[in-house]
Formats: structure tokens, sequence, C-alpha cells
């Protein structure tokens, strides 16, 4: 009897083991990337910059617009959710000015007017079914990195007048940077 309830607590002990495991491992490949549902390697034509798709959209609404990914120091990218800041294409980042080394940051936009960079920016959002943002981040997810531009196809969570713009994404388009003299390089425009 002593045999038998020993075997039966050590096949319960591997059994629940196992299980724990499979499920850390399901946990941890689920939170390892983003679905590639969420990405398109077909540029949406006739799109709109940013700023003139903030101007009109209305909470709910579907929208679609142009923007660089940036916008904020050490955060364009949040390190524990999939999320990210955009800045409008007509703000200048450092790297635009013409200068070598003008700027360690270039993503935080830090010779724009406040105001302005204010109306220029927009939290993108990619949610899980539970409509939770996924627990990672997504700097490098097909190929999003600081300053690139990127296409955003979604709908618009939340808005006002001192420019909170937030999207939950439904697709998004991951173009190139741009060069000094050249601002619209890598815009597929």
């Amino acid at each position: 009897m002593k045999l038998l309830l020993i075997t039966l607590t050590v096949l319960t002990l591997v059994g629940c083991s196992a299980e724990e495991t499979k499920h850390e491992a399901t946990d941890s490949t689920a939170a390892t990337s983003l679905p590639n549902s969420f990405f398109t390697t077909d540029r949406p034509a006739n799109v709109k910059d940013l700023v003139e798709v903030k101007k009109t959209a209305k909470k709910g609404d579907n929208v679609t617009f142009l923007a660089r990914v940036g916008g904020r120091k050490n955060t364009s990218f949040v390190s524990s959710l999939s999320m990210m800041i955009v800045a409008d294409p007509s703000l200048k980042s450092c790297e635009l000015m013409g200068e070598e080394e003008h700027c360690a940051t270039p993503e935080d936009y830090c010779c724009e007017i406040r105001d302005k960079l204010n109306q220029g920016l927009a939290t993108v959002r990619f949610l899980n079914n539970s409509g939770d943002p996924y627990p990672l981040s997504v700097d490098g997810e097909h190929g999003l990195k600081i300053l690139k531009y990127v296409v955003v196809e979604g709908t618009l969570f939340d808005k006002n007048e001192e420019g909170l713009f937030i999207v939950d994404a439904n697709q998004v388009w991951v173009g190139g940077k741009p060069s000094y003299g050249h601002d619209r390089d890598g815009s597929g425009e």
C-alpha cells in the first residue's frame, strides 16, 4: 500500500510539473513576439500624415496615418508593453538637422516647440484578444525601430485637446528612415 501511495504521489507531482512547464512554455512563447497579422508589407496608398488625421478623427473611428517612431526620450517603445510613440513627419528629429551628432537622442525631437510636438504625437497599442497590450516591447518587431516611418491602420481609442491620441493598431506597415535633405526617404511615398 505504501509503495502504491508513493508511486501515485510521484506520478502526480511529475504530471503537475510537466503541466506547469507546458503552460510556462506556452505563455513565454506567446509573449516573445506579436502575431504576424499586425504587420503588412503592402503600404497603403494615399495616406495622410498623423497631424491631418488628428484634426478630424473621433473616438471609435478607423484611422490610417503616416508617422515616424519616436517623440519621447527613451520611451518611444514601452519596455514591458506592446506600445509605441509615433510622431508626425512634419516634426524634425535631430538627425535631419544636418549637424553631425547634434543630439544623442534624436527620437525625442528636442528642438521642436513643445506644443507642436504634443499635437504631433500619438500612442499606438497592439492589443491581444482580451483587449490588453501584450507584455513585451515591440522594439524590433518586423523591423520597427526608432525614427523609421510607419503607416498605422487602427481604431482611435482616445483623444483630447492637449494632444492625446491613442490608436489600437490593426495593421502596421514599416518603412525606412529619412536622411538629411531627404526627409521623406523611407516613407514609401
